[in-house]
């Protein structure tokens, strides 16, 4: 069951392969962008009809953890379905913050993003907001990687011609090596 804590197109970044089409709110504020109480309505109502799904993600047309409440809404989840497993999709760029982590503490499964290493190549694969930068991504992926006991697998997206160099490769290899995540896809 997917689940979209934002409303289309509210993202830290506007990766050029985004399947959602270009960012209209590029942003690194969190804030309530679909409140708690809409949300948990929905899933309220989801569980009436339905039979339990395998997995709840977090994932949808923006960045999950600017929303304000992921971690009351994976909390909610756990309290009422604990044997569903929820996983979240980010684009890591929050993942510096220590309340980021701790909310995201609570998932099963994290997917966290890592396109590129070089600030060249991040900037011109994911374009972010001016506040982001990608050795902010790594340092944050890497401290959530020692502190989560859940699942990480980390996702990469390779563009001919801008992260594919021997150069780039040879250091995404060194940082996701640093992650040490069960799977890379």
């Amino acid at each position: 069951l997917g689940v979209d804590l934002v409303t289309h197109k509210i993202c830290s970044l506007d990766c050029v392969y985004c399947e959602c089409g270009k960012t209209t709110n590029l942003t690194l504020q969190r804030g309530p962008y679909v409140p708690f109480d809409s949300v948990k309505a929905e899933l309220d109502h989801y569980w009436e009809h339905n039979e339990d799904p395998d997995y709840i993600t977090f994932s949808g047309s923006g960045e999950p953890t600017l929303n304000q409440d992921l971690g009351r809404v994976i909390a909610y989840i756990k309290a009422q379905k604990p044997g569903v497993k929820v996983a979240v999709l980010t684009n890591s760029t929050l993942l510096k913050d220590p309340g980021v982590r701790q909310e995201l503490s609570l998932a099963d499964l994290v997917i966290p993003s890592l396109d590129a290493v070089s600030k060249a190549a991040f900037i011109k694969l994911n374009r972010p907001v001016k506040a982001v930068s990608v050795e902010d991504i790594i340092h944050g992926i890497q401290a959530f990687s020692r502190e989560f006991t859940g699942k990480i697998w980390l996702e990469i997206f390779i563009l001919p011609g801008v992260n594919d160099t021997h150069k780039e490769l040879k250091a995404l290899k060194e940082v996701i090596l640093s992650i040490d995540p069960e799977m890379v896809q």
